[in-house]
């Protein structure tokens, strides 16, 4: 039998517990119905959804076709080969098409530079 004062001390307790037990969650949706629909489906007593992402993530929750097969090609080409202009003459492409398309991915990807893109494309796998 709990004693006075016992009972606030385990709920303290136990809220605490949920606080650490909270997984980090980012939302990658062109869509922003779409994306307020998954944030609502996600418990926000076990989920903190993330507007930024970071590396250290505990899920990621991902459109399908978020990135276009171009998109994919050059992010792809940019890992191998580690330039633009490199990117640019194994592809064929325009210098300009190719930075064009990186910005494309880094505002999908919510990151601000092509190593940020690169490096969370390929945890994503969609690269």
């Amino acid at each position: 039998m709990l004693q006075r004062g016992e009972g606030m001390k385990f709920k303290r307790h136990k809220a605490r517990q949920l606080q650490r037990r909270q997984f980090i969650a980012i939302v990658l949706c062109l869509d922003p119905v779409a994306e307020a629909l998954i944030r609502q489906v996600l418990p926000s007593e076990f989920f903190c959804v993330k507007e930024k992402p970071s590396f250290d993530a505990d899920l990621f929750i991902v459109e399908e076709g978020l990135l276009t097969q171009t998109e994919q090609k050059i992010l792809s080409a940019l890992v191998e080969l580690g330039t633009l202009k490199a990117v640019a003459e194994h592809l064929h492409y325009h210098p300009v098409t190719v930075k064009r398309c990186l910005r494309s991915i880094c505002k999908k990807l919510r990151v601000k530079t092509a190593p940020q893109a690169t490096a969370l494309a390929t945890r994503l796998g969609l690269i």
